[in-house]
């Protein structure tokens, strides 16, 4: 996996990520609908080699 791959899947986690953290905070339909579309464009690139998604990783947080 290059550099720049792995800097676009640690983007694209972050997106989701935030969304996630967004619903939980204010639970509502607007955030829900929010995290939902980040989770699809999330699968979407996924799906289309947009970005790669690493077979395994190691988080530090």
């Amino acid at each position: 996996m290059s550099k720049s791959s792995r800097y676009e899947w640690r983007d694209q986690q972050a997106a989701l990520q935030e969304r996630m953290k967004g619903f939980l905070a204010n639970p509502g339909n607007e955030q829900l609908e929010a995290m939902v579309a980040e989770m699809r464009a999330y699968a979407q690139a996924a799906q289309s080699g947009q970005i790669e998604i690493p077979q395994s990783w190691t988080s530090y947080s």
